[in-house]
Order: C-alpha cells, then sequence, then structure tokens
C-alpha cells in the first residue's frame, strides 16, 4: 500500500499539462490521442463483451394452412369450429386439473374456489354456449 499512497490523479494530470507546455505544439498530441484512443476503443470492447454471441437460435414455427373449398356449407363450417373448440377444452380441461392437483397439494380448497369462480361468472352474466346434438369431443 505504500506505493498507492504517493499517487494522485490531480498531480498526475499537472504533471501532464506541465509536459505538454514544456514540449513544441503537436509533437505530444498525437502519441497521447493514439494513447487515448486505444484505451477507450479496449474499453468500448470490455463493454460490448456480455452482448455478443449471446442470441440463442430459436428455430420458427411452421404453421400449417389448410385450403376449403367455396361449396362448403354451414353446418361444414360449424363442424370444423366445434371440432376445434372440442381441442382447446380438451387442453383447458388438463391444465385445470393440473392446476387444481398443484392446489390440492398447496392445502387449498379448489372446490370453493371453483364454486366462487363458477359463481362470478354467473354474476358477470357469462354463459356457456350449448354445443351441438351429436357433436362427439
Amino acid at each position: 500500500m505504500g506505493l498507492i499512497k504517493d499517487a494522485s490523479v490531480t498531480g498526475g494530470f499537472g504533471d501532464l499539462i506541465a509536459v505538454f507546455r514544456q514540449s513544441e505544439p503537436g509533437t505530444r498530441l498525437l502519441p497521447a490521442v493514439m494513447a487515448i484512443g486505444c484505451t477507450s476503443f479496449i474499453l468500448f470492447l470490455f463493454w460490448l463483451d456480455p452482448k455478443v454471441n449471446t442470441y440463442t437460435y430459436v428455430p420458427q414455427e411452421v404453421i400449417y394452412v389448410e385450403n376449403w373449398t367455396n361449396e362448403r356449407t354451414d353446418e361444414e363450417i360449424l363442424k370444423d369450429r366445434w371440432e376445434v373448440q372440442c381441442l382447446k377444452d380438451k387442453y383447458e380441461e388438463k391444465r385445470r386439473e393440473s392446476v387444481k392437483a398443484l392446489g390440492r397439494m398447496s392445502g387449498m380448497d379448489v372446490e370453493e374456489i371453483e364454486r366462487e369462480a363458477k359463481a362470478k361468472r354467473i354474476a358477470r352474466g357469462e354463459v356457456e354456449v350449448e354445443r351441438p346434438a351429436g357433436l362427439q369431443c
């Protein structure tokens, strides 16, 4: 620690200014600019390094599109829509059962929570759409 107590920033800047005053104009300017430029470039690289090569490749999602003919009837269209809705309902039911299992493991009364949620939906005026007769999910 003996070396650090003798160093001071103000003394260093004072010495730098004294060296520039003693030399001819422009003689020490180029080396000073080069030293400052190189140091700045190295510091910039240290700043930039954590941001480089951090992107992870995510493959693009493939979306399949179905083409339908113009001759489709309304019943066929509704049948297709209800098939998609059945898939969504199955997924939602699976998710709901997983959340219920987690709630039971956490010590919650999931049946009471479900009753309260149903009462709130009814109070908001939400109604469940009736399924068409003969729909097999």
